[in-house]
C-alpha cells in the first residue's frame, strides 16, 4: 500500500510499506479521508510536541474515517460498513480511566503521537471497538471532522459553558471554530472570536459567532472588553498556544470567569499573568484532545445542529500530502482543514 512517510522534518514521502492483515478483535480499515491537525504540523514542522519527539521515519495523522476492508476472528462490523475512528486507546485500568477521564490516561496510546505510528496511508489496522458506524445521510469527510469537534465538545464541557453565557474564542483555526460551534450548541448568548485569517473570521460568522475581530486591526482585549461594557466574559478560550493570546485569554474572562487553554505552543514554556488571574479568582482549565465524545458528536451532526462540512475547505490526495502540511503551516488560501483522500475518492 501506499503511505506519507515522514522522514525528516517539514519532509514527507510517498512509500510504499506493507499493508496488514487484521488479527483477533481488529478491523482493517480502507482510510477514506484524515485531517490535518494543527498538532500533526507541530510533529512535521518542530519534531515534538512537549517530550514527545518524532523518531524518523514515521507516520502522522489521526483525525480519520474510514470503509472497513477486512476483519478479524469475533469481530461483528461488516466488511463495507462505514465509519469514523476513535484514535485514542486508554489503558482502560487507572485511576484516570476508571473515573471516566480516559483521555489523560498516562499510558494512553493515540494515534500519530510518537512512539504511534498514524494513519496517513491507504490501509490501517486498528481495533474493532475504535470504529463509530456512521449513518448513511453523513458524509466520510464529516466522520474524519468528528474527532475535532469533540475536542471543543470537551473545552466547552471542561469549563460548564451554560446558556445565557458570554463566550470568547481567541484563534480561529479548525479547534477554534468547533469550540464556538459547541459554545452554540450549549446555549451561549455571546461569542465572540478573534484570528488574523480574514477566511476564518468570515467562517466564524457562518457558522453562528456573534461578532469578530481580526487581531492585526485592534488589541484583541482592548475589543472584546468594548463588547462587553468592561465586565470580561464568563469563559474564554486560548485557541492559539502563543504568549500573547494566552496574555489576552486571562484579560478578557469577567471576575470569577473560567478560562480554558486548548491551543498547543510550539515553545516548552509560556507564562501566566498570574497576579491578573489571581485577583479575578478565575478558574483555569487546560483541555487535552477529547474525552470519548463520538456519539454526542454523531447526535449533533445527523441532527442538523451544526455545520461541519463548512470547515473542510482544502482536499488532496495522498502524493499532495506535503502540499496540504505546507498549505496548513502557513495558513494559506484561507485553508481552515485541510483533508487529505488516500484513495483518492472525492464525495
Amino acid at each position: 500500500m501506499k503511505a506519507s512517510v515522514l522522514t525528516a522534518p517539514a519532509t514527507l514521502e510517498l512509500r510504499e510499506i506493507d499493508c496488514p492483515d487484521p488479527g483477533p478483535g481488529e478491523v482493517r480499515l480502507k482510510v477514506a479521508v484524515v485531517g490535518v491537525c494543527g498538532s500533526d504540523v507541530h510533529y512535521y514542522r518542530e519534531g515534538a510536541i512537549g517530550d514527545q519527539k518524532v523518531k524518523y521515519p514515521t507516520l502522522l495523522g489521526h483525525e480519520p474515517s474510514a470503509i472497513i476492508d477486512a476483519v478479524g476472528e469475533g469481530v461483528e462490523l461488516e466488511v463495507g460498513a462505514r465509519v469514523a475512528v476513535e484514535p485514542a486507546l486508554p489503558c482502560g485500568k487507572c485511576e484516570h480511566c476508571i473515573s471516566g477521564r480516559g483521555n489523560i490516561c498516562p499510558e494512553v496510546v493515540f494515534l500519530g503521537t510518537p512512539p504511534v505510528e498514524g494513519i496517513f496511508s491507504q490501509f490501517r489496522v486498528m481495533p474493532a471497538h475504535c470504529c463509530i458506524a456512521i449513518p448513511d445521510e453523513m458524509s466520510l469527510v464529516e466522520a474524519a471532522l468528528l474527532e475535532p469537534l469533540g475536542v471543543g465538545l470537551h473545552a466547552v464541557d471542561l469549563t460548564s459553558v451554560r446558556p445565557g453565557d458570554t463566550v470568547c474564542i481567541l484563534g480561529g483555526g479548525p479547534i477554534g471554530l468547533v469550540t464556538l460551534l459547541a459554545a452554540k450548541c450549549a446555549g451561549a448568548k455571546e461569542i465572540y472570536l478573534t484570528d488574523r485569517v480574514q477566511e476564518r473570521l468570515d467562517c466564524a460568522k457562518k457558522l453562528g459567532a456573534t461578532a469578530v475581530l481580526n487581531r492585526d486591526d485592534k488589541s484583541a482585549k482592548e475589543w472584546i472588553l468594548e463588547q462587553t461594557g468592561g465586565r470580561g466574559v464568563d469563559v474564554a478560550f486560548e485557541a492559539v498556544g502563543v504568549q500573547q493570546t494566552v496574555n489576552d485569554t486571562i484579560g478578557v474572562a469577567r471576575v470569577g470567569g473560567r478560562v480554558c487553554m486548548i491551543g498547543i505552543p510550539s515553545v516548552p514554556e509560556l507564562s501566566l499573568p498570574f497576579h491578573e488571574a489571581r485577583k479575578k479568582e478565575l478558574a483555569i482549565f487546560n483541555c487535552r484532545r477529547s474525552n470519548r465524545e463520538a456519539d454526542r458528536c454523531l447526535d449533533l451532526v445527523c441532527s442538523g445542529r451544526l455545520d461541519l462540512k463548512t470547515l473542510a475547505t482544502h482536499h488532496f490526495p495522498l502524493e499532495k500530502t506535503q502540499d496540504a502540511f505546507d498549505l496548513v503551516e502557513s495558513y494559506g488560501d484561507g485553508v481552515v482543514r485541510a483533508m487529505i483522500h488516500p484513495n483518492g475518492e472525492l464525495e
